[in-house]
């Protein structure tokens, strides 16, 4: 009895350990990765431990302020790469927050489209790769701006007073402070403190008809009905669309405001062959296409844009028209003047 339990126990193990190695890599490496909220399915997070064993582990958050905060107040070591917008990149080299990229190392860096590579924030690319764009538009419910007696063609025109309580927007300060200084004929990149605080009258009449600050999910208002304007990003806006049928993008008189984000590396990162193994992965056009299958930002990849589904072809929230892109401000580096915009969009929230 005592060699059959022995037996049993030993062919136990056996299947154990056979059975162990079927599923998902485990080298016990890591990578600790700083992200949007939304931004890059678990599916693709599981793809890459599936190939090289590397587990991504990631935090989030809402803004880029938010972000850069967490950083400079020494958070830098809890992390090996970072979602970075365009506007911000300056600013993290100056701190010396992150370290130049192994461009020679990203076998799929030939995937990215040329017109996203050697922007003005980062000439050489050689601290950011670039990820995606994201545009903010104006997304409508058209049966509850019908019933409202509400159209949208102006920025001015998301003041109406029959918005009141029906507009979520992202809560963030160079979108809404951006879109205040256009609707006045302003620059959104500008550095005059008297220019940027004149525009706070017309966010206060704003504030009224916002029924909540959302940069984590604003597409929930907005799928569920429970709001009749949206001030989104594209892939928000693209997602809603998908959910809910009359939900529809307009484009203003003014311009859209557009952001690419980046992938950079902290100074301090531990695992630096892991982020850059997850970059290149990233650009593989059928790991790209899995991103934006669930999250229709706009795409800057061309390989990618070869395998796209129709689904997110004839999205107008994801799909952004060429020319609209073209024609959007990108949102820049502000240097101090930034506690401004900070000054009057925490007046335009506690009003």
């Amino acid at each position: 009895m005592k060699r059959k339990v022995i037996a049993l126990f030993v062919t136990t193990m056996l299947l154990m350990t056979l059975f162990s190695g079927c599923g998902k890599k485990d080298s016990g490496e890591k990578l600790y990765l700083y992200n949007w909220t939304e931004y890059i399915p678990q599916n693709v997070y599981d793809a890459f431990e599936e190939e090289t064993g590397i587990k991504v582990i990631e935090s989030t958050f809402s803004s880029n302020e938010e972000m850069l905060a967490k950083l400079t107040a020494g958070g830098s070591d809890q992390y090996d790469l970072v979602m970075a917008s365009c506007y911000v990149v300056e600013a993290m080299v100056e701190q010396d927050l992150i370290q130049p990229i192994h461009k020679e190392n990203l076998e799929n860096l030939g995937n990215i489209s040329a017109t996203a590579l050697n922007q003005d924030f980062d000439p050489d690319n050689e601290y950011s790769i670039p990820f995606m764009s994201t545009i903010t538009v104006i997304a409508v419910n058209k049966e509850k701006c019908k019933e409202l007696g509400v159209e949208i063609k102006t920025f001015d025109d998301l003041l109406n007073p029959a918005l009141e309580n029906n507009i979520v927007a992202v809560d963030d300060v160079r979108e809404i402070v951006g879109i205040a200084l256009k609707a006045q004929g302003q620059d959104s990149n500008s550095r005059d403190q008297a220019v940027i605080e004149a525009a706070l009258p017309w966010l206060l009449k704003l504030q009224p008809n916002i029924k909540a600050y959302d940069s984590d999910s604003p597409k929930t208002l907005l799928a569920a009905n429970d709001v009749a304007v949206g001030i989104v990003y594209n892939t928000d806006a693209g997602m809603a669309i998908k959910e809910n049928p009359d939900i529809d993008v307009v484009f203003t008189e003014e311009p859209c405001q557009i952001s690419m984000d980046n992938f950079v590396m902290t100074a301090n990162a531990q695992n630096v062959e892991n982020a850059e193994k997850f970059i290149d992965f990233i650009h593989r056009p059928e790991i790209y296409k899995m991103i934006l299958d669930e999250f229709p930002s706009v795409c800057l990849n061309d390989a990618a844009l070869e395998v796209l589904d129709e689904e997110y072809l004839n999205n107008p929230g994801s799909n952004v028209e060429a020319s609209e892109i073209e024609r959007a401000d990108m949102i820049g580096e502000v240097g101090d003047a930034v506690v401004w915009y900070d000054e009057v969009f925490t007046k335009m929230k506690t009003n």
